[in-house]
C-alpha cells in the first residue's frame, strides 16, 4: 500500500456523524465565515474535506454559485452530510467520496474557487504535493484557492497549553521556540512527510509550516496572494491563485 493510500485509510474509522470544526475564539471560525461571505465568487466551487457539512451549509446559505463539489474520504452517510446540509441542496452540491488526491471527476480548468479548512493539517508533504498538482489542472486561470494548514510556531504562540499536540509526532526536537518563560524544543520541519497515524487513532497533524507551504504552491505554478489572511489566530490560511 502506498504512503498516500495509508494516509487516506487513516481517516476511515473516525468522526462518525461527520466532523465539524465547531466555533472557537482563537480559531475564529466566525471570522472565516465572514471572509468567505465577502470574498468567494464564481460558478464552480470546490470544498476539500467537507466532513459533516459545517462549511458546506454556510456556503449554500450565503454565497451564490452554480455547482459546489464537496469531497471527503468518508461517505456522505458516514458523515450524515445531507441531514445537516439539507436534501434541498442536492441540486447544487455534488458529493464525492474520494480515495485519492486526483480530483478526476472534475473537468480540467473548470474551478473558480477552492476552500479547505481542518483538512490539509492532516496531510503530509507528499499528499500536499499531489493535491496541489491536481488543483492546478482543475482550476481556471484566475481561480482563487484558500487553504488552512498547520504551522507549529503560530499554533504554539496562540495555544501554548496544547504543546503536547505539537510534539506528539516529533521524535527529534531541535528547533527552539520560547513562550511563557519556558523553552519548548520541537523539530516540526523534520516530520513533514512522516507516517500517518494508525486507522484506530484520530488522524495526526503534519506541521508543514507557512514557508514550506508557500514554496510548494509557487513550485506548482501558483501565485501567492496572501501568505496568511490571519483570520484564524492559531493556524495559517493561505490565499493563492492560478494566474
Amino acid at each position: 500500500m502506498s504512503k498516500l493510500n495509508k494516509e487516506i485509510n487513516s481517516f476511515q474509522q473516525v468522526w462518525s456523524g461527520g466532523y465539524k470544526t465547531g466555533y472557537s475564539k482563537k480559531r475564529n471560525q466566525k471570522g472565516v465565515e465572514e471572509y468567505l461571505k465577502n470574498n468567494t465568487s464564481g460558478e464552480i466551487l470546490l470544498e476539500i474535506g467537507c466532513g459533516g457539512g459545517q462549511w458546506s451549509k454556510f456556503i449554500c446559505e450565503n454565497i451564490k454559485f452554480e455547482k459546489l463539489f464537496c469531497t471527503d474520504v468518508l461517505s456522505a452517510e458516514h458523515n450524515d452530510f445531507w441531514n445537516y446540509v439539507g436534501s434541498k441542496n442536492k441540486k447544487n452540491i455534488i458529493y464525492k467520496h474520494v480515495k485519492d488526491f486526483d480530483l478526476d471527476f472534475i473537468d480540467d480548468e473548470s474551478l473558480d474557487y477552492v476552500f479547505s479548512y481542518d483538512v490539509f493539517c492532516h496531510i503530509s508533504y507528499s499528499g500536499l504535493n499531489a493535491y496541489l498538482e491536481s488543483l492546478y489542472k482543475k482550476c481556471k486561470k484566475g481561480a482563487n484557492i484558500l487553504i488552512m494548514y498547520a504551522d507549529a510556531e503560530k499554533y504554539l504562540k496562540n495555544e501554548p497549553e496544547n504543546k503536547n499536540h505539537v510534539i506528539k509526532y516529533l521524535p527529534t526536537r531541535k528547533l527552539s521556540y520560547r513562550f511563557s518563560n519556558k523553552l519548548l524544543v520541537v523539530d516540526a520541519a523534520k516530520d513533514l512527510d512522516g507516517e500517518p497515524s494508525d486507522p484506530k487513532d484520530e488522524p495526526r497533524w503534519y506541521w508543514v509550516g507557512i514557508n514550506n507551504f508557500i514554496e510548494l504552491c509557487e513550485e506548482k505554478g501558483f501565485t501567492v496572494i496572501e501568505k496568511d489572511i490571519d483570520v484564524d489566530k492559531t493556524n495559517p490560511i493561505t490565499l493563492f491563485q492560478k494566474k
